[in-house]
């Protein structure tokens, strides 16, 4: 499981900042996007439908080359707080763990 957020910059050219954590990625969803990675020789550029992993710690900073560029973060799920991880269990529990799937032949 992975924890999914969407975000859409205000304005081109202006870049947000953070520190990426363990197994992030971003991937662009509308507009080419601009990241620029702490300690990496080049720039990333990324069109829609193109991803990026993330250094873990290091600092991004990202842009858009359009008003209302789109993109999605995506990290795992182990890095959730133990109590929601708790919570999803019992939703699924009644479930059960789902059966090996076999092929007719």
């Amino acid at each position: 499981m992975q924890e999914l957020r969407d975000f859409e910059l205000d304005g081109s050219g202006r870049p947000v900042q953070w520190r990426a954590g363990s197994g992030e990625r971003v991937t662009a969803r509308t507009g080419r996007l601009w990241l620029t990675v702490e300690g990496e020789a080049a720039d990333i550029w990324l069109l829609p439908g193109q991803t990026a992993a993330l250094p873990t710690g290091g600092t991004v900073w990202i842009s858009g080359e359009e008003r209302g560029s789109r993109f999605t973060l995506a990290r795992p799920a182990n890095g959730l707080s133990s109590s929601w991880r708790g919570a999803m269990r019992r939703l699924l529990a009644p479930w059960g763990k789902p059966a090996p799937a076999t092929l007719a032949g």
